[in-house]
């Protein structure tokens, strides 16, 4: 998605900006989050992206996670939200100064000062205003807990297939590259007559695709990035990457779980949840919230809302009679289809895992054959003939 430079008129009259992710123009008025009469301009950021890396520092989530604690037990001894943060959180690490503190007057004015995750921010916000920040800012620590233990176990199955496929790589772009080259100077440079076989023909053919077409090569994985939304929908079916695209689905499906269940226990209801889930989402993501908000809009049931194939066929079956229940019954369909979901996302992170080892270990195998068979091979037959010749 580009990004939106939203230019508007600060409180003290000056002029401000801000660099906005957005599909639109409109998209990027609505998650600045400024009222439309103070906007004067919206315009492409062509170095949105840029500036995007070199945004500000953030505290790690497992950081966040003992601030947001630690903050909430200071609040319940009796502590103020302003002495509770500065005792709770180093703030000159991100280059805050107390002045700058100074300025902020309600919690959600602390937590988007200081950086902290989106959802952590409007939870606390939403639990201020119905006077229940502590209870708020533990049910915020909870959530970005189960989310760095699921990120954890699902890196720790991951690094297995990682190790493999870099090391494919790394056999199947080194090893034509030094075979090709030795080859081609026994050919080329001292005329050695040597006899090739089909492993040989491929090492040369790979060794004069890296050495004299690396440009274009370049240029197709940059072509691939710029328009990678575009093929990734054209290829997400196929069998190697059928499992991936099952694990976004499933991952896309915990985050509205996890979201939902956590705002509404702070009192919000479905349009302000799907207007807070619009906002700090983008790209197929944010076209699906937009959907379901219509369709509730429509009069439809959350099920309904959700029989969609990007979303887990899970969501639709288990929100199936979720306005009928009772406000303990739908924690209960909640909770449960967390842990339901949660069960799939690391079933498809093992065959991901799997599958990047498998492909990792045959582009090993096939660069051991071709140094093997496709490069010494020929050279032992040329000795065995020298020496019948002699």
């Amino acid at each position: 998605m580009p990004y939106w430079q939203v230019r508007y008129i600060g409180q003290s009259g000056s002029i401000g900006s801000e660099s906005i992710n957005a599909q639109t123009r409109e998209q990027a008025i609505i998650k600045c989050g400024q009222p439309a009469h103070i906007i004067q301009q919206v315009s492409i950021d062509h170095l949105g992206g840029l500036k995007a890396l070199f945004k500000g520092r953030q505290f790690p989530l497992v950081e966040q996670v003992l601030f947001l604690t630690t903050i909430a037990s200071k609040l319940n001894s009796g502590k103020t939200i302003g002495k509770a943060v500065k005792e709770s959180v180093p703030y000159k690490r991100l280059k805050i100064s107390d002045a700058q503190l100074e300025i902020c007057e309600t919690p959600k004015d602390y937590f988007e000062l200081l950086r902290f995750d989106g959802t952590a921010i409007q939870i606390a916000d939403a639990g201020d205003k119905v006077g229940k920040l502590p209870g708020a800012l533990y049910r915020a620590a909870k959530s970005l807990s189960d989310r760095v233990a699921v990120t954890k176990e699902f890196s720790k199955a991951l690094r297995q297939g990682l190790i493999y496929s870099v090391l494919g790589l790394a056999f199947i772009i080194a090893i034509p590259l030094f075979a090709g080259s030795a080859i081609n100077d026994f050919l080329v440079v001292q005329r050695i007559p040597l006899q090739l076989n089909g492993l040989s023909d491929l090492v040369m053919f790979l060794y004069r695709l890296y050495t004299q077409y690396f440009v274009l090569i370049g240029g197709a994985i940059g072509a691939c990035y710029i328009f990678r939304d575009k093929i990734w929908n054209n290829v997400r079916d196929l069998p190697l990457l059928r499992f991936i695209n099952d694990r976004i689905k499933i991952s896309r499906g915990m985050e509205f779980v996890t979201a939902y269940h956590l705002l509404q226990q702070s009192g919000f209801n479905n349009p302000q949840i799907f207007k807070f889930l619009e906002l700090r989402s983008k790209g197929m993501t944010h076209s699906l919230y937009l959907e379901v908000s219509e369709r509730l809009t429509e009069g439809r049931k959350l099920s309904d809302a959700f029989a969609n194939p990007e979303w887990p066929d899970l969501i639709h079956q288990n929100l199936q009679g979720f306005e009928d229940q009772n406000p303990d019954g739908r924690d209960v369909v909640l909770q449960n289809l967390t842990d339901a979901l949660k069960a799939y996302y690391f079933s498809y992170s093992e065959k991901i895992t799997s599958t990047c080892s498998f492909v990792g270990f045959l582009l090993m195998l096939i660069s051991i054959a071709m140094l093997a068979i496709g490069f010494y091979m020929p050279i032992v037959n040329l000795n065995q003939a020298l020496k019948h010749m002699s």
